[in-house]
């Protein structure tokens, strides 16, 4: 198992809609699709956003004591996690619960399975671990056809 690349960089806002519009204005980056989805930590509305080769997430919480509202009210709007791609996750979590790490969150849905590592284990940064299902993407256009395909199962 390998981390093939930080699939993106997530960012906690209150509003999902004006955080897009002021990415879009101040730095030219390409909205992709806003869309809520139904994760096992909680309800979100997430924005996705390109620039350049990156993809940026921006999420929303759509219920009062939601993950990214309890992130919010503790820190602010912010870095919230970085997302980072690996070819086999199955492998990656034998490894991490091998050396002692827990794996509190799984979770799947249509076209990608992940796990999320908490703060206090990983150097104050929330990492989400993720394979998507069919393999890597080759290009910025495949990720993001993959990220207008993604919905909850």
């Amino acid at each position: 198992m390998h981390v093939k690349r930080i699939d993106h960089l997530a960012i906690a806002v209150k509003d999902v809609n004006q955080a897009t519009e002021i990415f879009v204005k101040l730095l030219n980056a390409h909205h992709i699709r806003t869309t809520i989805l139904v994760e096992k930590a909680g309800t979100v509305k997430i924005s996705y956003v390109q620039i350049g080769e990156n993809i940026l997430s921006l999420i929303q919480s759509v219920e009062k004591e939601g993950f990214v509202s309890k992130f919010i009210e503790k820190r602010g709007e912010g870095i919230h996690h970085l997302g980072l791609e690996v070819d086999n996750l199955d492998e990656f979590i034998n490894s991490a619960e091998f050396q002692g790490f827990e794996i509190p969150l799984m979770d799947e849905f249509s076209n990608r399975r992940e796990v999320v590592l908490r703060p206090k284990e990983t150097n104050g940064v929330v990492l989400q671990i993720m394979e998507w299902k069919g393999g890597s993407d080759l290009s910025i256009e495949d990720r993001i056809r993959r990220i207008q395909e993604l919905k909850n199962i």
